[in-house]
């Protein structure tokens, strides 16, 4: 929790400080945004560890496999990815581009789940 307020933080310095130099040098104002995104994106890695920890213990307690955890963790990066792209295209007033990021974001979670999903329908299979 910590962490979330000091990331917060230096996301709303970075963003009082790229609203003040908008006007003057609008280039400069979208990569001060784009650097503290991507500095917060790579902090907050880091924090995504205790998850990682779960999804090992869960595969060694209870033999889950691959196929049941990984679409999950690839659909919400795929997601993650996406609004962030999406974010940062809109902050450069490229509406279409966002909107595009946006689409590839879907289709690549939906892509990342067909392994999911194939397993689900299998087992379904088997019980009829």
């Amino acid at each position: 929790m910590e962490a979330l307020f000091k990331l917060c933080g230096v996301l709303l310095v970075s963003g009082c400080a790229a609203l003040m130099i908008r006007k003057s040098n609008p280039e400069m104002s979208l990569s001060l945004s784009a650097a503290a995104l991507i500095a917060v994106f790579g902090v907050s890695l880091a924090l995504l560890r205790p998850m990682r920890d779960v999804w090992e213990k869960a595969q060694t307690l209870y033999g889950l496999e691959d196929v049941y955890l990984l679409p999950l963790f690839k659909c919400c990066a795929a997601a993650l990815v996406a609004r962030f792209t999406a974010d940062l295209c809109r902050e450069a007033s490229q509406n279409a581009a966002a909107s595009a990021a946006e689409l590839l974001g879907v289709i690549c979670a939906i892509g990342a789940a067909m392994p999911l999903i194939g397993s689900m329908l299998g087992a379904i299979g088997e019980m009829l």
